[in-house]
């Protein structure tokens, strides 16, 4: 039975709802618990756990760290973490500035394909939030140059499309070791099938403590893989349906992927042991 989803994402970053509308859909979904892990900011965590008494569920602390190492994405989630803590705080707005500047010069490359995105305009958009290539895309979408997200990725946006640029080089042992700095649990998001073992043995020696099991992208077969990788390693096994609101496989998701709650109060003490 799915007590938490434990992935999740509100319009503090790249998710279309609020907080409190997040919050709503989750308790109806019936969920117990969720955990806020928008991209690089805790903003929207922090809004969500004042609302919780009010909505009746409960909020963990979280957040999805952007890594980019060697010319790879990797994502690290973090759970139970001190939002207040000053060198997270550090990490995530210089994070920012990294996505402001990356946004800049991809729009540089779109008005050199002569499609006029203006970066002001951008900005007023996104506010205060880090800013994803998905609201570029949004952009694309709504000024009628492409039809939807997926094809503003495919034709602009994705790596090796003439719009795409790489992000400077965040490496995943800072983020493992911001996350277990500030209190949290660092966890491996969405493994894909490339992963190797050598790489996993430098992120255990880094201080990762668990892997994305459940999560709507994996097949069985690759549940019961890291599953296998989770217990040979001793690693918290996590999930959640990665909810944005606006994406292929969102509808219907919440309440469908997650952990128990004896894996969600597993993830809440591990530091305590």
């Amino acid at each position: 039975m799915i007590y938490a989803d434990l992935h999740s994402h509100t319009y503090y970053s790249d998710g279309i709802y609020s907080p409190e509308e997040l919050l709503t859909r989750a308790k109806n979904a019936g969920l117990q618990a969720i955990s806020i892990t928008d991209h690089d900011t805790t903003d929207g965590c922090r809004v969500a756990l004042g609302l919780a008494d009010k909505i009746g569920i409960k909020v963990i602390k979280g957040i999805e760290v952007s890594c980019y190492e060697n010319r790879t994405n990797i994502h690290i989630l973090g759970y139970n973490i001190d939002i207040d803590n000053p060198e997270l705080k550090v990490f995530l707005a210089e994070q920012k500035e990294y996505r402001k500047d990356r946004a800049f010069k991809i729009l540089e490359k779109l008005n050199a394909l002569k499609i006029p995105l203006d970066f002001d305009e951008l900005l007023l958009r996104t506010g205060d939030v880090p800013i994803t290539r998905p609201h570029i895309a949004s952009m694309l979408v709504e000024k009628g140059f492409v039809r939807t997200i997926k094809e503003a990725f495919y034709m602009y946006l994705a790596e090796d499309m003439p719009a795409y640029i790489y992000k400077s080089d965040i490496l995943v042992t800072k983020a493992i070791d911001i996350i277990n700095k500030s209190g949290g649990v660092a966890v491996l998001a969405h493994p894909a099938n490339w992963f190797q073992p050598p790489f996993l043995y430098k992120l255990i020696d880094s201080g990762l403590d668990g892997i994305e099991v459940y999560h709507p992208s994996h097949n069985n077969n690759q549940i019961n893989h890291y599953k296998s990788i989770a217990s040979q390693y001793w690693l918290l096994e996590t999930g959640g349906s990665d909810f944005h609101g606006n994406r292929e496989f969102d509808e219907g998701n919440l309440g469908k992927f997650g952990v128990s709650e004896k894996q969600l109060e597993s993830i809440l003490h591990h530091n305590q042991l």
